[in-house]
């Protein structure tokens, strides 16, 4: 008895000493992204490794413009919460140290919903900065940035409330679907489940190799035929809104069950509510 106890108390004492996941884990590392306009035009790609130890940053910001300019910069910084504040101290155009440089101040912000860090620089600008964080290997001595064919598609998936990459993957592990319910032999979508529908919609293509599966059902009324073909526009009204709000058709995967497969008794009134649904998986 007295050596369970003893090996209790280690056990919890172990779980309770466990470090907490600290800032300079979570912000300490790689970020790339771009400064871009309202109209996403693209100013300049951008690259940054930083190191956060007690709240103090420091480390080097390369941007590349376009005209091909290479600037590299010094930063040191403090983060408070989810506040960086970030200025230069040197900053180098070509490798070539530039004759009284204009250095500058920037005050970022991290999006713990998304995942990225946002700023508009001086708040003077028409332009922010974005910046996702990525493992890469950053080269600041080096005469060009890494290859930008991201660039388009990063700016676009921002655009469009895509999250950051890392982001991304707690999402999909985090989500759970909810089915659609359905009043007596409609189809039609009731608002009430429009946000749900989007978000759907940007789970999907925040992964590219992800597809939805939309499976109809109905409650046990009618006929066997009928209620196969009632499950079938039900799956069908759901494909109809998720390609007319920019889901590609070939993502989707229909099928549909009639009666065939209720999720509660057909004996009750709010059975048969829970019945005519819509539900979703990912393939």
């Amino acid at each position: 008895m007295r050596l369970t106890l003893i090996l209790f108390l280690f056990v919890i004492g172990n779980v309770f000493s466990l470090p907490k996941v600290s800032a300079q884990t979570i912000f300490s590392g790689t970020w790339k992204g771009a400064s871009f306009t309202d109209s996403l035009n693209v100013q300049s790609t951008v690259e940054m490794e930083i190191k956060i130890i007690g709240g103090l940053i420091e480390g080097v910001l390369k941007t590349q413009n376009a005209e091909n300019t290479i600037s590299v910069m010094k930063i040191v910084g403090q983060k408070k919460y989810l506040n960086f504040n970030i200025r230069e101290t040197e900053r180098f155009v070509k490798k070539k140290r530039e004759i009284k440089p204009e250095l500058k101040k920037y005050s970022f912000k991290y999006n713990i919903k998304t995942g990225y860090l946002e700023a508009f620089r001086d708040s003077l600008t028409d332009f922010k900065t974005v910046l996702f964080k990525e493992r890469f290997e950053f080269k600041p001595k080096s005469k060009a940035l890494g290859a930008n064919h991201w660039i388009d598609a990063f700016v676009k998936d921002y655009n469009n409330g895509i999250s950051a990459p890392e982001k991304r993957l707690e999402e999909l592990r985090d989500f759970v679907f909810k089915p659609i319910h359905f009043d007596v032999d409609q189809s039609k979508i009731k608002e009430e489940y429009i946000s749900e529908l989007h978000e759907i919609i940007r789970i999907i293509k925040s992964h590219s190799d992800l597809r939805v599966k939309v499976v109809g059902h109905t409650d046990s009324d009618g006929s066997d035929s009928y209620n196969q073909n009632l499950s079938k526009r039900r799956a069908q009204s759901i494909i109809d809104f998720f390609t007319k709000n920019g889901l590609r058709r070939d993502r989707i995967v229909i099928d549909f069950k009639g009666e065939k497969h209720p999720t509660k008794s057909n004996k009750t009134t709010n059975g048969k509510k829970l019945n005519r649904r819509v539900d979703f998986s990912f393939i």
